[in-house]
């Protein structure tokens, strides 16, 4: 297959690619929102007076960031019902895959969360304020972790851009196409998170240099 060949059926199936991408993105989110919520609930507890509380955030912390996300993508896509009948009604509630793989994600994030959140808590108490800071920009780094592991949703049967790209190598039934299409959906990860990664160490530095002008 030529040049011209390979840019033209990239080109054709660009637009269905891109919305597997955008899953990936909107899986990550709802990743991160989520774990993001039950971390600083946990990071909350670490911080807490109470013995039984602080353990309780540990133990769970520890839970978390111990098991690689794939295998809780494994056992959510067995064990999550695909639709869910809401107790005294006839409605059902549809529980697509996509949601399995996010909360496997927030996995991670949860752990991530409950470590890096406390320290910057207690950095903020302390009245160090430009360290808490530094939590927002590591956070968003994190969150660039999880748009590249979003990937992994692939082996669950999600449609996100990895599995799109194997159902288009399928369709057009040329392996030929197999290098050039994983190089693209390499660029569309790239073209995403890179430009992140800079503003991010922009922004870090920025604070840096702000607090220590202040200090």
């Amino acid at each position: 297959m030529d040049v011209v060949e390979i840019l033209k059926q990239l080109t054709t199936w660009t637009p269905y690619l891109l919305g597997g991408f955008v899953l990936n993105i909107w899986i990550s989110l709802v990743a991160m929102g989520i774990g993001t919520g039950i971390g600083g609930i946990l990071a909350l507890l670490r911080l807490s007076n109470r013995p039984a509380r602080v353990r309780f955030s540990l133990i769970t912390t520890e839970f978390s960031r111990s098991i690689p996300t794939i295998v809780f993508q494994f056992y959510l896509a067995f064990m999550l019902p695909t639709e869910i009948l809401l107790p005294y009604s006839k409605h059902v509630l549809n529980f697509p895959i996509w949601i399995k793989a996010a909360l496997a994600l927030a996995i991670a994030v949860i752990g991530f969360t409950s470590d890096n959140l406390t320290i910057a808590i207690d950095e903020w108490k302390k009245g160090n304020h430009h360290a808490a800071f530094l939590f927002i920009p590591s956070w968003t780094s994190y969150a660039l972790i999880i748009v590249m592991a979003s990937s992994t949703a692939s082996i669950i049967g999600v449609s996100e851009l990895l599995s799109r790209c194997n159902t288009v190598i399928n369709a057009t039934g040329n392996t030929e196409l197999m290098l050039p299409i994983y190089f693209y959906a390499c660029l569309f990860f790239f073209c995403f998170c890179y430009p992140l990664t800079v503003l991010m160490k922009h922004i870090s530095k920025q604070l840096r240099r702000r607090f220590a002008a202040v200090a």
